[in-house]
């Protein structure tokens, strides 16, 4: 089975990563994208939602959708969540793996822990965040130079949402209805979340 990992803190995770994650089943090879939300973020440590909290919403978020699953993989795991790590554990289990990522981390995996290992290894699939796509291209094209990197950019929609402004509406009193799955603002009202 071909499989792409999905990871990020989603906090919380929102439709804009759901319509994400269905192009990646819909335009690419892979047979199930597998959901893997951080447990100790390497790069953010502020207004995060706990491990278990976050880990529930995507649940309830992919519930319905087969082709879709989550691993607490990194959750379990009390070490930062290292992408190579995290990679290196679902190549032991799956034919394939790929990677999805963001346009905007595009330009900053080369900093990544490991970065070279992992665009070798494993092929990616970018998703554009921006609409002008030029320079994006011009980098999975020096990447594949560099480093034989295999990576495939995947014409999409820009989904403007964002989990920092969904926390935002949340501290501010205001509806996230529509942004995110009618069960995560259920669950984030019934707990009380991102209110502080």
């Amino acid at each position: 089975m071909k499989v792409a990992i999905f990871g990020g803190t989603f906090n919380p995770i929102h439709i804009g990563h759901l319509i994400m994650a269905q192009y990646v089943k819909n335009f690419s090879e892979v047979d199930r994208v597998i959901f893997v939300p951080n447990g100790v973020p390497p790069h953010k440590n502020v207004d995060i939602a706990l491990p278990e909290d976050r880990f529930e919403m995507v649940k309830l978020s992919i519930e319905d959708n087969p082709d879709f699953e989550i691993s607490d993989f990194e959750i379990k795991n009390k070490e930062p969540s290292w992408t190579i790590n995290t990679l290196n554990y679902f190549a032991t289990s799956y034919e394939k793996v790929y990677f999805i990522l963001g346009s905007d981390n595009l330009f900053e995996i080369i900093k990544w822990y490991r970065a070279e290992e992992i665009l070798k290894k494993f092929p990616i699939i970018v998703l554009p965040r921006e609409r002008d796509t030029t320079l994006i291209r011009r980098q999975i094209e020096e990447f594949g130079i560099q480093f034989s990197a295999k990576m495939v950019l995947i014409d999409m929609p820009i989904i403007d949402i964002s989990s920092t402004e969904i926390r935002r509406l949340i501290r501010e009193n205001k509806s996230i209805r529509y942004m995110v799955h009618p069960k995560v603002e259920e669950y984030i009202i019934r707990k009380g979340l991102y209110k502080e």
